[in-house]
């Protein structure tokens, strides 16, 4: 009878597969067609910058996740507007802003198509528990913030547009090679060599 169960169980677990994270209020999943606007920012307050964006690039897993055609909807790259401000009293272009600030998010969803990478093509070491996905969560972090600070120095906070417009292309490359590692693609990816 204990074996029945346990094996019940296991069925359920296979006929309800789990979606992605639901989204908190103020919270924002990357998206090609939807860009951060003014609304998105919830703190409109006096600071010495006139603007600054948070991002998360979150995981969850679940215990049959090694055997899953794909683990693209167990990361995600969210923006959590709670966190961020925008002082519009003190931005020229705000326009101009958003789309610098769109781009530090594109970069986070690079990182977050990278973990989704990794965790696919290591996803065999799940069977040994998930300290993998921490261990891969905290390169990708480390590597965001490397970047990101790269991103902002180079382009002098956007203003450089020269080089700014070499991390877009770099940026609309990435993603575009990364594009079987979005978080909508549910379909199945094959290994390469």
């Amino acid at each position: 009878m204990k074996n029945f169960i346990n094996l019940a169980f296991l069925l359920l677990l296979f006929v309800f597969p789990v979606s992605g994270q639901e989204l908190l209020e103020g919270q924002k999943r990357w998206s090609a067609t939807e860009k951060l606007s003014l609304e998105d920012y919830s703190i409109k307050k006096n600071y010495d910058d006139a603007i600054l964006s948070q991002f998360l690039i979150s995981y969850e897993s679940k215990g049959f996740d090694f055997f899953k055609k794909n683990l693209n909807s167990r990361v995600e790259n969210i923006f959590i507007g709670k966190g961020s401000y925008i002082d519009t009293t003190k931005i020229n272009n705000l326009e101009k802003q958003l789309e610098f600030q769109q781009l530090q998010f594109d970069l986070a969803e690079i990182q977050a198509r990278k973990f989704r990478k990794r965790l696919f093509l290591g996803k065999k070491k799940l069977v040994k528990g998930f300290e993998v996905m921490k261990l891969i969560s905290n390169e990708i972090s480390n590597e965001f913030a490397e970047i990101r600070m790269r991103f902002i120095n180079e382009t002098n906070n956007g203003n450089n547009l020269k080089v700014l417009e070499v991390w877009k292309s770099k940026v609309k490359s990435e993603l575009k090679e990364l594009n079987e590692f979005r978080f909508e693609n549910r379909k199945k990816i094959k290994k390469r060599d």
